[in-house]
């Protein structure tokens, strides 16, 4: 009877590339206690942290390879590959982080085309991650203008960070867990960043100002499941993941939101105090002229792979509509009485 039970039960491997700490952390713990829990034990997750499975810039084709079974998948680091994942890191409209993933998730389940190019890329969408807005944390003067620019070195963690190379920044390409060490070694001395994650990772330390950059929320970072893996588990269980995925989504939420405020109050007044920089209007302007070529490049990735970007990215922005407009009328989730 226990060989019968050992063999009952489905392990995922499951790979994260951030550490084992801050809100993203609890909730892909959740996803993981829930599929063990709501399945009676038949499928556990066997969780990997920092990446131990496989690095950021492999997570695509390890997951759909099935080096691993589960894990996440940043937009940043498979922009060429997979730019539909890329568009929700795209400095497009400001939105809430609980809107972004909304939108994100509906379009990842509901759009025909995605449909079928996640069946090519063997992979299933199971849920999304938003980020707070982000801002640009420095380490000795910062950037209190946009002439502070030129020969900065910041780190490049994805295309917010764009707009400085364009602006006659150095960018240093890497993973956004690398730049503690990155700062830490003098190698940059700027990185977008977000209040919540600063402090999870202890960032705030080494940090100077922050200079509020106007940036919107982001929402490219998914967990996929490799697609032979869930086809794999009966029909009951898909559900179960899938259900779990849409829940992940107000757990993530209500947690990302609560962490982001308690963490400004920690910048602002803290022992790690740091200094906060406004630019002018006329700055922050460039800086939304500055975030077109990204755009456009996007648009060139999504037509290499035989995807008409207009009009994706003309459904995003309706459906961040249609959850701004949920969102004010219904309020979030956790509030509703």
């Amino acid at each position: 009877m226990l060989a019968l039970a050992a063999h009952a039960e489905t392990v995922l491997i499951a790979n994260e590339p951030g550490p084992n700490r801050g809100v993203r952390a609890e909730a892909v713990s959740f996803i993981a206690d829930q599929i063990a829990e709501r399945t009676g034990g038949e499928v556990r997750v066997d969780q990997n942290w920092g990446g131990a499975l496989f690095k950021t810039n492999a997570a695509l084709e390890s997951l759909s390879t099935g080096v691993g079974d589960m894990g996440v998948i940043i937009g940043a680091y498979a922009a060429s590959e997979f730019p539909e994942l890329q568009m929700a890191g795209l400095q497009l409209k400001a939105a809430h982080p609980w809107v972004m993933m909304q939108a994100v998730y509906e379009l990842f389940t509901t759009n025909e085309q995605l449909q079928a190019r996640l069946d090519e890329m063997n992979l299933e969408y199971i849920s999304t991650f938003s980020l707070s807005p982000g801002i640009m944390a420095c380490s000795g003067e910062g950037i209190r203008s946009l002439d502070n620019v030129p020969g900065t070195k910041f780190a490049h963690t994805g295309a917010s960070t764009d707009i400085f190379g364009e602006l006659g920044g150095n960018l240093v390409s890497m993973p956004i867990y690398d730049v503690y060490q990155g700062m830490e070694t003098g190698l940059v001395e700027c990185s977008v960043t977000y209040a919540y994650y600063a402090v999870a990772t202890k960032l705030n330390e080494l940090v100077d100002t922050v200079t509020d950059m106007r940036f919107g929320s982001l929402a490219s970072l998914g967990t996929f499941m490799n697609k032979d893996t869930f086809e794999m588990l009966t029909p009951e269980q898909q559900e179960i993941v899938k259900q779990i995925g849409r829940d992940t989504i107000n757990f993530y939420g209500e947690r990302l939101i609560t962490a982001d405020e308690k963490a400004m109050e920690t910048l602002n007044t803290g022992e790690d105090a740091v200094e906060f920089v406004e630019l002018t209007d006329a700055e922050y302007e460039k800086m939304t002229e500055m975030a077109q070529p990204s755009i456009e490049k996007w648009k060139a990735d999504m037509s290499a792979v035989g995807m008409d970007g207009d009009a994706m990215l003309e459904e995003f922005l309706q459906l961040v509509d249609k959850w701004t407009q949920v969102m004010e009328t219904e309020g979030l989730p956790w509030d509703r009485s």
